[in-house]
């Protein structure tokens, strides 16, 4: 069975992280929650084979920056070095967020997920078709959910082709450096 999972932004690729920082706030300029986090401490790198080859996306000194607008169906996580420097972008597709007034921030995963690698010629992948047909096979999903995904997912595809989307065009560097005080 495929629950649709409920991802929480505060604890979301934090799997091995034993000291952070870690920033939630509204932005009304871009029309989302954003969360930022720093790590400064971790058991091991994190290791993404998504893209075709290893890329570390997180260890010591390294940045995440989520976005999760208020008016779509995605969220985007960027990851980036200790640099402040873009290494990868992971776009979920969602069915809704909310928050959770104990543990913050989340959104309904709607299985669909699309990278970007930063290291690999900004290589465009789409993974999880699959789950998202089993999730609606099994009824975990209604038809009108597996619809919504495979809209977004075009949206966001155009989106990221003609170089529009707002979240994935936003200066990550400075956006760390005038919200993050760290």
């Amino acid at each position: 069975m495929h629950i649709m999972k409920k991802k929480f932004l505060t604890n979301t690729y934090l799997r091995g992280v034993d000291n952070y920082v870690i920033m939630q706030f509204e932005d009304d300029r871009l029309n989302c929650y954003s969360v930022l986090k720093k790590v400064n401490s971790i058991d091991k790198p994190y290791i993404s084979t998504h893209t075709g080859k290893d890329v570390c996306l997180s260890k010591e000194g390294y940045f995440t920056v989520e976005y999760l607008p208020k008016d779509k169906n995605y969220g985007v996580r960027v990851f980036l070095d200790d640099k402040k420097q873009v290494l990868s972008y992971y776009i979920d597709i969602i069915n809704g967020i909310g928050v959770d007034y104990e543990k913050g921030l989340y959104y309904d995963d709607l299985y669909l997920d699309i990278t970007i690698d930063k290291t690999n010629n900004d290589e465009v992948k789409v993974w999880d078709e699959d789950e998202l047909q089993v999730a609606l096979e099994e009824e975990d999903i209604t038809k009108e959910q597996f619809d919504l995904a495979y809209k977004t997912l075009k949206e966001m595809l155009k989106e990221i082709a003609d170089g529009t989307n707002c979240y994935i065009n936003n200066d990550h560097k400075t956006y760390i450096e005038e919200h993050f005080k760290i």
